[in-house]
């Protein structure tokens, strides 16, 4: 599987490489933009944000139960599995609004690196 890209930038970019070659046109621009919007999504990142959510909801109450039935170590993971998904959460929204993300720390715990090639037309 390849890695969910920005189409509207991809075409932008792909615009201004095609307006200064002149063997293309605005037809080749159009015929290639055609072809971008009909992929498919690798995946939709709002659903697993969604699914993720689900999941921190799922833990924090069996946490609670927990507390109140269970050991201190079986509340400690419930609330450690809260804390992991809360950062894939954090993670995954940086990646939709940051362009910039290569080796940005998001925070003290997370840290996103992405492996990217620059792209000539």
């Amino acid at each position: 599987m390849g890695r969910p890209i920005d189409t509207d930038k991809l075409k932008a970019d792909l615009e201004k490489a095609i307006s200064k070659n002149e063997d293309m046109d605005c037809l080749d621009f159009l015929r290639i933009a055609s072809v971008i919007d009909k992929q498919p999504t690798a995946y939709d990142l709002d659903k697993v944000i969604e699914q993720l959510k689900k999941k921190i909801q799922t833990h924090k109450r069996i946490a609670e139960y927990e507390k109140k039935n269970g050991t201190i170590t079986e509340e400690f993971q419930q609330r450690k599995a809260v804390e992991v998904l809360e950062g894939a959460i954090k993670i995954i929204k940086a990646g939709q609004i940051n362009e910039n993300i290569p080796n940005k720390a998001l925070d003290e715990k997370h840290t996103v690196t992405l492996d990217t090639e620059d792209m000539e037309l």
